[in-house]
């Protein structure tokens, strides 16, 4: 059980490496390594003054360290130090009554009782906040709930494994030990590997939400939003593209940080109805479904008078933000690249118009193709 263990805390320490300190991941690996040292105190059938100590020390820390580990797992936020000051006091108060003539249960209970209230509050954080149906949450909740029943079952036992008397229950101490070993060599890689696995589905799901959002504005990238909105099974809409004018003059008129001061402003703006995406450097995209051409038209028009209001510190006071939108029908008959260019072709008519304008353009027309007008890199 030692060697297996130390393994364990070898794999949680490799995962640490990997997973950029992972503070679940560093609760678990102590908890294994404090679980070494509980292995190591009872190995041996000599069961020395130091380590009785030692034994009613480690076991309640190793537990409260998986606790914290689950809630590190699950977003929660570390335990107060109030409650690690009660769990240290629980613990010398069960070190003081190994000095005195209690019976060996009394003297290991207060010791005892913080290991089963830390993994009551880890089953607790999985049941709370794992995901229904989810196999790692369901596979976790299961597998802790065992361990904690096996935990609270084995605390008025507990001191015929340090080699004591028990006057509730008399069973030879390799019996108890062999059955523990058995139950705890199928349980505790289970919980390890699946808080581990916990640990790296939100890494993978962070990373993918990275990917797929603008790191400027929160809003969806390109790829999201055309993963979206041109899913085959996404039905009727509107897609309206937006573009701030003139908005190379504000970089170069009130420097870079006001560029992207403009574009958060307005990106806050155009979120809520709709799926609102950043697909370029001051351009925008909403997909609008179950929603007309005229609704979007109308919705393009409310966005552009309220751009006109809209206040940037950062910009002088009586700077006025517009912005030049195209709007174009999409449904399972248009796809979404002829939409995009449709929207496109009204955007670029907007800005020749003068700017500051919504027009919409006709999907159902053959696409020509793409030039790229002069006025646009001034835009």
């Amino acid at each position: 059980m030692t060697a297996l263990v130390a393994g364990l805390c070898v794999v949680c320490a490799i995962a640490f490496a990997a997973l950029h300190r992972n503070s679940s991941v560093a609760w678990m690996a102590i908890a294994l390594a404090i679980g070494v040292l509980e292995s190591l105190a009872l190995k041996d059938g000599d069961i020395s003054r130091l380590d009785l100590w030692l034994t009613a020390a480690t076991v309640p820390m190793s537990y409260v360290c998986v606790g914290e580990s689950i809630r590190s797992a699950y977003g929660r936020t570390q335990s107060s130090w109030r409650c690690f000051t009660i769990c240290g006091a629980a613990v010398l108060a069960s070190l003081l009554l190994l000095l005195t003539p209690l019976p060996p249960v009394l003297q290991f209970l207060p010791a005892q009782l913080v290991g089963a209230a830390a993994l009551a509050r880890a089953v607790a954080v999985v049941r709370q906040d794992g995901r229904k149906g989810d196999f790692i949450d369901v596979g976790l909740a299961v597998t802790l709930s065992l361990v904690t029943a096996i935990y609270i079952v084995r605390v008025p036992v507990f001191p015929v494994l340090v080699g004591l008397e028990s006057p509730i229950v008399a069973i030879p101490r390799q019996t108890l030990q062999d059955m523990l070993i058995v139950a705890f060599a199928v349980l505790v890689p289970a919980v390890v590997f699946l808080t581990l696995g916990r640990v790296i589905s939100n890494a993978l799901q962070t990373y993918r939400l990275r990917a797929e959002h603008d790191f400027l504005t929160s809003l969806p990238n390109r790829r999201a939003f055309e993963s979206v909105a041109g899913h085959r099974t996404r039905g009727t809409g509107s897609l309206v593209v937006c573009d701030i004018d003139n908005f190379k003059r504000i970089n170069d008129g009130f420097g870079h940080s006001a560029g992207d001061a403009v574009i958060r402003a307005v990106a806050s703006l155009l979120e809520g109805r709709g799926m609102a995406a950043r697909i370029g450097g001051e351009e925008f995209a909403i997909w609008m479904p179950r929603t007309s051409v005229e609704d979007a038209r109308l919705h393009a028009e409310k966005l552009r008078h309220e751009l006109m209001s809209l206040k940037v510190i950062e910009l002088a006071d009586d700077y006025r933000i517009t912005a030049s939108f195209g709007v174009a029908p999409c449904g399972r008959d248009i796809p979404l690249s002829q939409a995009m260019i449709a929207a496109d072709r009204a955007l670029y008519e907007a800005k020749n118009s003068g700017r500051n304008r919504v027009c919409i353009g006709n999907a159902s027309r053959p696409a020509p193709r793409r030039e790229p007008l002069p006025e646009r890199a001034a835009a």
